[in-house]
């Protein structure tokens, strides 16, 4: 199954950061080139039937988030159906997480009132997760003790419930200590999302995460009955999973868009062009004017035209050490080095991700100065 969805993702060819998609076609690959790799589990679903959600399912009436003098968004309308599946995207500190944390009243609204229904469930994965005692076993790590979890209105046994997270017999007794950097997020989001609930909201859920666990996400996503609201980077796992966008652009407003990231784009580009038609021939020359005055300087132009390669250096770096867990002499060889590794590989993570907001960063100011 990982292999024919891959195949899928290959030929369709989509747009997406170039180092990004060389390494998932890299992935691809290098798993098509074995013969000898695990069978993958047919994963109905992982994520718990959902309660039948009422009419109301949560409503947001002029609605206004203000933290501290500044003012995040403003005169928010919007009502959530039934089953709509919503992503948040926007730049970093624009509010996206905050957003979330109203919704699950930490933080209350500073303006309007928001309307929650009675049958209406929150069930939240945010971006730190929680934290597992690498001296547990896998099964003690999601049971706690417990031998079945509810799922819907049935009930399985732990055991079961792994399996759909693609944990093997053998893994499902190993330490949480022992595990590779994407068996502990496979395991993390195992255990926050057999809390169950129907509304679903995951905070950067894509992170951390491998091919097969994502593929696995994005499947019970999209089977899942109730509502889904995701913040995001990740511009295909948007597209493939929300049916709406809720944009927040840092001008104290946010943009609802029907259907996939790709979309919304579209129509921000319609609407920007609009917006540069209607203003005064005179501002519009004097902007011009302005915008050919400045250019990107030099050192963030050199820093730009470098720093695809060194993304690639630390996704690579990552990958090698991820290898090392995956390895089958991993604890002949490299046991004792597992708290040094499991270092390494937070480093070389942290450094990935700040790559690429430093990247979104460069190319948003070289496309407004052009």
């Amino acid at each position: 199954m990982f292999l024919r969805r891959e195949l899928e993702w290959v030929k369709r060819g989509p747009k997406a950061r170039r180092t990004k998609a060389k390494s998932r076609l890299d992935n691809y690959h290098e798993v098509a080139s074995q013969n000898d790799y695990e069978i993958e589990l047919d994963v109905e679903l992982i994520i718990p039937p959902a309660e039948r959600l009422g009419k109301k399912v949560l409503e947001f009436k002029d609605v206004g988030i203000k933290l501290g003098d500044r003012l995040l968004f403003k005169n928010f309308n919007f009502i959530f159906e039934p089953g709509k599946k919503i992503g948040v995207v926007g730049q970093n500190g624009v509010g996206k997480t905050t957003l979330l944390k109203m919704i699950l009243g930490v933080i209350p609204p500073t303006f309007g009132k928001m309307e929650i229904g009675e049958t209406t469930q929150f069930n939240y994965v945010d971006q730190a997760r929680i934290l597992l005692c690498d001296e547990d076993t896998v099964i003690k790590a999601i049971g706690e003790g417990i031998e079945t979890v509810k799922f819907g209105k049935q009930q399985l046994s732990i055991w079961t419930y792994l399996r759909r997270f693609l944990f093997s017999d053998d893994r499902i007794n190993t330490l949480v200590g022992r595990l590779s950097g994407g068996e502990k997020s496979r395991l993390t989001l195992a255990k926050i999302l057999c809390n169950g609930g129907n509304f679903l909201m995951l905070d950067e859920p894509t992170n951390d995460l491998d091919l097969p666990t994502l593929r696995i996400l994005e499947e019970a996503l999209l089977a899942f009955d109730g509502c889904v609201v995701v913040v995001s980077h990740d511009r295909y796992f948007l597209n493939r999973i929300c049916d709406g966008i809720l944009a927040l652009e840092g001008n104290e407003e946010i943009y609802y868009s029907e259907g996939g990231y790709d979309f919304y784009i579209e129509k921000k580009k319609i609407r920007e062009k609009h917006n540069r038609d209607i203003i005064p021939k005179s501002e519009n020359e004097d902007s011009r004017i302005k915008s050919r005055q400045k250019k990107l300087s030099y050192k963030d132009a050199m820093e730009l035209e470098q720093i695809e390669d060194k993304i690639m250096q630390a996704e690579s770096e990552v990958e090698e050490i991820e290898k090392i867990y995956s390895s089958p002499d991993f604890f002949e060889k490299y046991s004792y080095q597992t708290n040094e590794l499991n270092i390494r590989l937070d480093t070389a993570k942290e450094k990935v991700k700040k790559l690429y907001e430093r990247w979104d960063e460069l190319e948003n100011l070289k496309n407004s100065l052009s």
